[in-house]
């Protein structure tokens, strides 16, 4: 079974995209998968062999002069050069401060469609996908490439969902927002129309979405193979509080507000340190708000390996969603991919975040985690935690037990396999 995936990112150990997908792909029997990427950057995967990517850059130089071409391609028989984690300070600068005008740019470079080249065809011709599996995401230049790709090979469509891109509940004063919400509302309807299979990462997504779409949605979770709990033991004074992935949509606050209940519960004592390792570029506002010097440490951005040993090696991990409106509402569907490294990693879970929150509602009904569901709560339930090994050993267990009951890697791939391959069969 040949899968072609599209998404907007590249392919890479230490991103979202590379991390979930070679975790629910590679292992599979019988599979073998190339990659498009919508965007610049390079690969780094042992898992997928070919690998080609069109970025906006490389389509303006195509316009100026043909001579440039739109496509890169990476090959694993050729060598992908390996990349260090040092990120463009550019694309950081775009990334903190969210200029409407890039994003629109970017849209607007993909309406000529000179990327729509013989490169293009080869690749996807000498990879004879028998199916093609794609992020559901509200962004017009990844669609575009959809219904391309969807056109020219005749095969079957399958997306993702991680995120409530299509909904209407969401918060904004931006005419800009509403109009942009409202055109991809229709080119994702069409995108659903089109496709085969649709899965989504909650339970509150599958819901709405099902309902929205008018068809069964499927959860698709990331999984480990549960076999053999990691023992529990805390030789760490002060004790090691890690936080992992992205702070962004204003979480940075509730890890300021974390930040801030550690620095009163470290007043006569150093009892606990927070660590953070995030790849969200920091602003001088974020810095400021989570600046507790002797409670708070801003780590290094590191790899996908290194990070699985730093969760084993901590005493409680942090899960944090923002209390803002507006980020309530855009993350209110959102399941995120790393508690299930932190389930794997059999450490207890210190969550902050409202009930209606998928992912907090998700850890609520598995008891997978201490929650504070109000800013009022976070000091007095850390405090908890903090004093009491027999707690940390019983939500430690708690967080095994949910991942060994959920997110079984094998059974997670037999049923993916099975809908891909009944997918094929109807064609």
């Amino acid at each position: 079974m040949r899968v072609l995936v599209v998404s907007c990112s590249p392919w890479k150990k230490n991103n979202n995209i590379g991390n979930t997908y070679t975790n629910i792909f590679q292992g599979i029997d019988n599979i073998e998968v190339a990659h498009i990427c919508c965007g610049g950057g390079s690969p780094d995967s042992d898992f997928v062999k070919y690998h080609l990517h069109i970025s906006e850059k490389k389509i303006l130089k195509n316009l100026i002069n043909p001579k440039h071409k739109c496509c890169q391609l990476f090959s694993s028989e050729t060598g992908i050069k390996q990349v260090s984690l040092n990120r463009n300070k550019i694309y950081d600068f775009i990334r903190t401060h969210r200029f409407w005008l890039f994003f629109f740019l970017r849209d607007f470079a993909w309406i000529f469609k000179n990327w729509i080249c013989d490169d293009l065809k080869k690749f996807v011709d000498d990879f004879k996908p028998d199916l093609i599996f794609a992020q559901f995401l509200d962004r017009s230049y990844l669609n575009q490439m959809l219904f391309f790709l969807k056109d020219y090979t005749k095969v079957p469509l399958v997306v993702y969902g991680w995120d409530d891109v299509y909904t209407l509940k969401q918060f904004s004063l931006s005419p800009i927002f509403w109009i942009n919400r409202i055109t991809q509302r229709k080119k994702l309807r069409k995108i659903s129309q089109l496709s085969s299979l649709m899965y989504v990462i909650s339970e509150k997504q599958k819901e709405e979405y099902s309902k929205a779409f008018g068809r069964n949605c499927k959860i698709l979770y990331k999984g480990f193979d549960f076999k053999e709990e990691p023992k529990y033991e805390s030789n760490n004074l002060p004790l090691k509080l890690v936080f992992s992935g992205n702070i962004g949509t204003k979480r940075y606050k509730t890890l300021a507000l974390i930040a801030s209940a550690l620095h009163e519960i470290n007043k006569d004592k150093i009892r606990a340190v927070l660590y953070i390792y995030t790849s969200t570029p920091y602003s001088n506002k974020m810095k400021a708000m989570l600046n507790y010097p002797k409670s708070v440490r801003r780590m290094n951005f590191v790899s996908s390996e290194e990070l699985a040993i730093i969760l084993q090696e901590a005493d409680i991990l942090i899960h944090a969603e923002s209390f803002d409106f507006k980020e309530k509402l855009k993350v209110r569907l959102s399941f995120s991919t790393k508690l299930v490294d932190y389930f794997y990693s059999g450490r207890c879970i210190f969550a902050v975040g409202s009930r209606n929150l998928a992912s907090i509602d998700y850890l609520s009904k598995n008891q997978a985690a201490v929650i504070a569901y109000k800013k009022s709560e976070i000091e007095r339930k850390l405090n908890l935690l903090i004093n009491s090994s027999s707690l940390r050993n019983k939500y430690a267990l708690r967080a095994w037990q949910c991942g060994q009951k959920n997110h079984q890697i094998k059974m997670i791939q037999n049923t993916l396999q099975n809908d891909l391959m009944n997918l094929l069969h109807e064609k």
